[in-house]
């Protein structure tokens, strides 16, 4: 989903349906006053600044006391999912942190309709402690969508959030609610363990390695989790990452030619990448092959992205591996014209690179 259609989510008639909605639960709720965020701002704020607006625009225009207004927005929110449900955990991470049992049994409840993961992390600013406990509540609950809060709450570097600064410099108490939830077989929990893993592998590289060796050989997903969260190791060719998980030695394998296409490549098209190698061992190899992008920015300089091509196990031979590569333009991506480069990469090695030029479309 593009960054505009993410804002639209939070659109006008959203904050009209939910002020007619509330103001029919809630005889004292201000809604002309709740309606003035749809101001001449609005159709420039951008998708944070909408949940936040939203969020306290419903905080000024009540007028009943914090449990009622909550109690109010449960039954207003029947229904309700996905981007817009965003707004309600985020009313109780501005107003809530004077009624912890009251924000706790919110949070539980419209996680199920989006995520709360956001809110927790003002809760745990606010108190560390108590709210690494609730954490590990959640973590033994015989439901999924607080088991995967517990874990995606307390992500050293969630995307979309402001880091947790405490947890990048000491993960403790973070590891502590993944060991309750490394063995879990829920792949919406999974997920959320391995990215929180990964998080910890940025700045604990080594304590991570030992958490996966440690946990490779749990039951469940655990020895996906691991591998999914060492992803970032894996893309630096870490060597120890690499041993964990069978990856040979590749010193002994030849890359003869990494190209794209003919060398030129336009913006808005795609081309394959192919890696021809040689393998010289004659049993078979645990073979993992990437390719690094080195994309030209604005600047001149060049920004690299790492891409998987695939595993395989390979004895002797000649091989030859495609990738295709979009060069459309992205809200994550923007395409320049000039030269870039690609790296062949096996088993984290650094094998081969050559240059293409990237052109405007004619």
């Amino acid at each position: 989903m593009m960054a505009g259609e993410m804002k639209a989510e939070i659109s006008r008639s959203f904050v009209l349906e939910l002020a007619n909605s509330i103001s029919s639960l809630d005889s004292t709720f201000d809604a002309e006053h709740f309606l003035q965020i749809l101001d001449n701002q609005w159709i420039d704020r951008e998708l944070k600044d909408r949940i936040s607006t939203v969020a306290k625009g419903l905080g000024e225009a009540f007028n009943s006391s914090y449990s009622d207004s909550l109690e109010t927005l449960c039954l207003a929110t029947e229904g309700c999912s996905g981007l817009k449900a965003l707004t309600f955990p985020e009313y109780v991470s501005q107003f809530g942190l004077n009624h912890w049992q009251e924000s706790m049994h919110a949070l539980e409840r419209f996680t199920l309709l989006c995520s709360s993961e956001f809110a927790v992390r003002i809760f745990i600013r606010a108190d560390e402690k108590k709210m690494m406990k609730q954490l590990m509540a959640w973590a033994d609950s015989s439901n999924h969508h607080l088991r995967r809060l517990a874990s995606e709450g307390c992500r050293p570097r969630l995307p979309w959030s402001q880091p947790l600064r405490r947890f990048i410099a000491d993960p403790s108490p973070v590891i502590d609610v993944l060991e309750k939830l490394i063995e879990d077989d829920e792949e919406y929990v999974c997920r959320s363990v391995a990215n929180n893993l990964n998080d910890i592998s940025k700045d604990h590289p080594e304590l991570a390695l030992q958490l996966a060796e440690r946990w490779i050989v749990k039951k469940g997903k655990a020895a996906w989790i691991v591998k999914h969260g060492l992803r970032t190791l894996l893309k630096k060719g870490n060597t120890q990452a690499m041993r964990l998980f069978g990856f040979a030695d590749p010193s002994s394998i030849a890359v003869s030619e990494v190209a794209i296409g003919s060398g030129v490549v336009s913006i808005g098209d795609s081309e394959d990448v192919v890696i021809r190698f040689d393998v010289e061992s004659s049993e078979p190899e645990k073979l993992r092959v990437e390719c690094a992008v080195g994309y030209l920015k604005a600047n001149g300089k060049h920004s690299e992205k790492v891409f998987q091509v695939g595993e395989y196990h390979l004895g002797r031979g000649q091989y030859s591996k495609t990738k295709r590569l979009s060069f459309k333009q992205m809200t994550t991506r923007k395409h320049y014209p000039g030269e870039h480069y690609i790296v062949a990469i096996i088993n984290g090695q650094r094998k081969k690179r050559t240059e293409f030029v990237v052109e405007e479309t004619v």
